[in-house]
């Protein structure tokens, strides 16, 4: 595949990547995260970042968007406009959860594994999602490999 039609590299490229813990939400729509690792910067964040608190304006639920809650931790795409820090509004979260005592990376995408256009890494390590059948979860170590891979070819 080429850059430009890897599953991801648009968000990639346009968006800082985060790892966070959801831990308040200060009025609708609005919530506030711990970061836990910083993936890209340069969008919105820098590398002082790590481990501080953040309010962020995050996506809508409208048409199948998934809002994240608090006690979520999530991969998150934000930018910043007018200095305001905002998730991506479609599908700008991937939330991780403990699956039969591993972690996976829940996508918005059903039946990744069959998809032969998702990438083998993802497709391999991908499994239904047990609380949700239109969703599919994906090993974290996985989505963490494949996700750094594209930051790189970014060259973020």
């Amino acid at each position: 595949m080429s850059g430009k039609s890897e599953f991801l590299f648009d968000k990639v490229s346009e968006y800082d990547l985060v790892f966070i813990d959801v831990v308040g939400e200060p009025s609708p729509q609005l919530l506030r995260a711990k970061v836990r690792r910083v993936y890209s910067c340069g969008k919105c964040f820098d590398d002082f970042s790590l481990c501080s608190e953040i309010d962020f304006v995050q996506a809508s639920m409208a048409w199948g968007n998934m809002a994240l809650a608090v006690g979520d931790q999530a991969f998150l795409f934000l930018s910043t406009i007018s200095g305001r820090l905002y998730e991506d509004c479609w599908h700008g979260h991937m939330v991780v959860e403990e699956i039969e005592g591993d972690l996976y990376a829940i996508f918005q995408h059903k039946e990744m594994w069959l998809n032969e256009d998702m990438p083998p890494l993802l497709r391999e390590n991908s499994r239904p999602d047990p609380k949700n059948s239109h969703t599919t979860a994906v090993r974290f170590d996985a989505v963490e490999s494949y996700l750094l891979s594209l930051i790189e070819k970014a060259g973020r």
